[in-house]
């Protein structure tokens, strides 16, 4: 597995405004987290300038988190269901000209209906196989997150399960450790887990709401859920998805003195 740093990190600022200090850094991969203020993806002028900024710095492991506004994947009416879709596809529009390798979709909105019936389950992989065929166009793999309780897709080892049923070889789950964390299912769930897991989002908190603190400043056991990757054999990105108001250099370089701890590699030392 290899270090990654979303730009959630750096909200509300832009996303071009810190690109730059992530390279000097000698980081090599970047989630997007788009936001209209922070990245707005529906406007081509913007996409093609943070396209062009992401080639010429040379990341590599480039992926989008998708904006909440696409709508509810999971949507029992078929027609808001059709019109998510839609949207999603214009998101993997984005992400290839970004050169993004992989899309995190949530699979439902977090302002709507928080049931958890088999009709949201047989919507959601409804569109996840719309968005496969599409994406597979595009060279790019889906990764489907699990929410913090009580929200649709709050069980991270259900959704794993039901995702690996569909059998669509690029859509897989982005494992968010803190939900998981702050739902009780961490660590014992990581040995039920395979090559459905796309991605990491990682971040730390004290087991009761997702704080998104910086690992170690709240009750994650870290060597056991790094143990618990490497066992599974995951080589995707783990995702620093972290806001604790420091400066973004402070937290830069306390992620790359906590993945040398923790034996994250770099982006090109997996290509080898």
């Amino acid at each position: 597995m290899y270090l990654s740093i979303s730009s959630y990190t750096w909200l509300p600022a832009s996303f071009l405004g810190k690109l730059s200090l992530l390279h000097d850094y000698g980081i090599e991969s970047v989630e997007i987290y788009s936001t209209k203020r922070h990245l707005d993806i529906s406007d081509p002028e913007v996409v093609q300038q943070a396209g062009m900024a992401i080639r010429d710095m040379q990341f590599r492991g480039i992926s989008l988190h998708a904006p909440s506004s696409v709508g509810d994947l999971s949507n029992p009416e078929e027609s808001e269901r059709e019109q998510t879709v839609l949207a999603c596809q214009k998101t993997l529009d984005a992400a290839m000209l970004l050169g993004a390798t992989m899309v995190t979709f949530h699979p439902a909105s977090i302002e709507g209906d928080m049931s958890q019936g088999l009709e949201r389950w047989i919507s959601l992989s409804e569109s996840l196989r719309d968005l496969s065929g599409y994406a597979e166009d595009r060279d790019l793999r889906v990764a489907v997150e699990n929410l913090p309780e009580p929200f649709f897709g709050s069980n991270p080892l259900e959704m794993h399960d039901r995702i690996s049923s569909l059998n669509l070889p690029n859509v897989g789950m982005c494992l968010d450790l803190g939900h998981a964390y702050a739902g009780g299912h961490l660590p014992s769930i990581l040995s039920h887990f395979g090559e459905t897991i796309f991605s990491v989002h990682a971040s730390d908190n004290r087991g009761r709401v997702d704080d998104h603190l910086f690992p170690g400043r709240g009750y994650v056991p870290w060597e056991d859920i790094i143990t618990g990757f490497r066992q599974m054999e995951f080589r995707g990105p783990f995702v620093l998805e972290v806001q604790d108001n420091r400066r973004i250099e402070q937290i830069i370089e306390d992620a790359i003195e906590f993945a040398d701890k923790m034996g994250l590699q770099g982006v090109a030392q997996l290509s080898h």
